[in-house]
């Protein structure tokens, strides 16, 4: 692989590193928005109520390292559970890399 490629068309979520996965994040902080979904369409609906962590000047989460121990309802994306981000934006990332579809 070349020195300067960009790693996430060569490889899939599972084999990034850990520096490799949290580059991937844009910092929209539309993950720390509360939301819910409409069960009979499960389309995801994001509202403008925030985590108490997120930093709104920065978008970034005031307590990253600890965030799921603060905040027990915040949940953490893993490449094992890619269905499972179907809720993320659909201009996220993981969500695109996961759906194969370019960034």
């Amino acid at each position: 692989m070349p020195k300067n490629s960009n790693f996430w068309e060569h490889k899939t979520l599972g084999e990034m590193s850990h520096a490799e996965w949290e580059s991937l994040c844009d910092n929209c902080a539309r993950c720390c928005l509360h939301k819910f979904a409409d069960e009979e369409t499960g389309q995801v609906h994001y509202t403008d109520v925030a985590c108490v962590l997120l930093n709104r000047d920065s978008c970034r989460c005031t307590d990253y390292s600890r965030r799921h121990e603060r905040v027990p309802a915040c949940l953490k994306l893993s490449a094992d559970t890619p269905d499972s981000f179907r809720w993320l934006p659909d201009t996220c990332a993981y969500r695109l890399i996961a759906e194969d579809k370019p960034l």
